[in-house]
């Protein structure tokens, strides 16, 4: 194993400033996308010149390693993996990577959502016994936009609105956090280590910030599409003081829940609406990034094509929902929010998304919780 090669394993945002950022930083990187997602325009024109320029709060130009849809080829001998995708893709990228996982290696889910889980229940069913040691984090280390493909530089432009002060993680198992905290402190200095796993799984601010703004402002989002209206900025038109109440409420019964499993979240939940985005960015920098980042366009258009429903509901909300009913709090204002999206977008998220019986933890009392996640097993 070569501990100055890393893999980059998704073809978005995220992964490819990562993958910029890392080689910046003067490791070896593979960037690999699927083959199924490989044909996206972006990822394409990456794969053609191997060239990522970032500018915004990271600046330089980075030329990777390389950049394939081989993941044979992208996990031989990395030392760290990192998934950077989205939460529905988690086992489709665990079976592609199983067959070449090498002994010692790392795997971080960005922003995993609880997907560690997933990628372990795939390891134990597929009977792998590699000493690999799974890790998500609650976000990434960075806001970042891909911009237009006729940006002049022949490299994909990627702007980085802002990085985070911390960069915080879950470990799984949990008793190996401390090794890992410090292999990661190479990559991303800022690294901090929650208990577990799920602590991290269940921190990720997205399904706090966007589901519920997004729900309550669709008429207004929808019009971009059918009345072209322009586009609709989340942040900077969608959080009014009555928005951030729903917010903040759906923020506490998260907070809740943490409670009821006897553990402490990350952040207090705020008693005020005053400043909530000020405070809510508070561990990002630089302040023009995230002014800047408040002005960038929300969901467009069909709101069943918005990320901001389509996954932070499933593999957000409802894993709240679902833990809160393993431990007996109830959480009437996520499920409505629940509700709402499901209608809006014809779908079943309750059954769908990601739940404490799909993770196979639902019969699991707190203390047997607690040492499964410590001992992995």
């Amino acid at each position: 194993m070569d501990e100055n090669k890393v893999a980059v394993l998704g073809g978005g945002n995220g992964a490819q400033t990562m993958a910029a950022d890392l080689t910046l930083k003067g490791f070896q990187v593979v960037l690999c996308e699927l083959p199924q997602f490989a044909g996206h325009e972006w990822f394409q024109k990456t794969m053609e010149t191997r060239k990522i320029e970032l500018t915004g709060s990271i600046q330089g130009l980075a030329k990777i390693n390389l950049v394939t849809t081989n993941i044979k080829e992208a996990l031989k001998h990395a030392s760290v993996i990192f998934v950077i995708a989205r939460s529905n893709a988690d086992a489709l990228f665990a079976e592609a990577c199983i067959p070449y996982l090498e002994e010692g290696q790392i795997i971080v889910l960005g922003a995993g959502n609880c997907g560690s889980i997933v990628f372990a229940n795939m390891f134990k069913d597929t009977g792998i016994r590699k000493n690999v040691v799974l890790v998500e984090s609650v976000s990434l280390p960075y806001g970042c936009r891909i911009q237009s493909l006729t940006h002049p530089s022949e490299a994909t432009h990627v702007r980085v609105l802002f990085n985070t002060i911390e960069f915080p993680v879950g470990v799984f198992p949990a008793k190996r956090k401390g090794e890992v905290l410090e292999k990661l402190k190479r990559f991303f200095p800022q690294t901090t280590v929650t208990e577990n796993i799920i602590i991290a799984g269940l921190s990720n601010p997205n399904p706090m910030v966007h589901c519920a703004p997004t729900v309550v402002n669709v008429g207004r989002i929808e019009r971009v599409e059918t009345e072209k209206l322009g586009n609709f900025a989340l942040y900077q038109e969608g959080f009014s003081e009555s928005v951030i109440r729903v917010v903040i409420t759906v923020m506490k019964e998260r907070e809740n829940i943490f409670k009821g499993l006897g553990w402490k979240p990350l952040r207090p939940t705020p008693d005020t609406t005053e400043n909530f985005l000020r405070n809510q960015f508070s561990g990002c920098t630089p302040k023009e990034g995230v002014e800047e980042a408040w002005r960038s366009k929300g969901p467009m258009g069909p709101i069943n094509d918005a990320r901001y429903i389509t996954e932070d509901v499933p593999y957000g909300l409802v894993t709240y929902s679902s833990f809160g009913k393993m431990v007996g709090v109830e959480t009437p204002t996520i499920d409505a929010v629940i509700q709402l999206a499901s209608v809006m977008t014809r779908a079943n998220y309750m059954t769908e998304g990601r739940t404490v019986q799909k993770l196979r933890i639902s019969a699991l009392n707190l203390k047997q919780l607690n040492d499964y996640l410590y001992e992995g097993s």
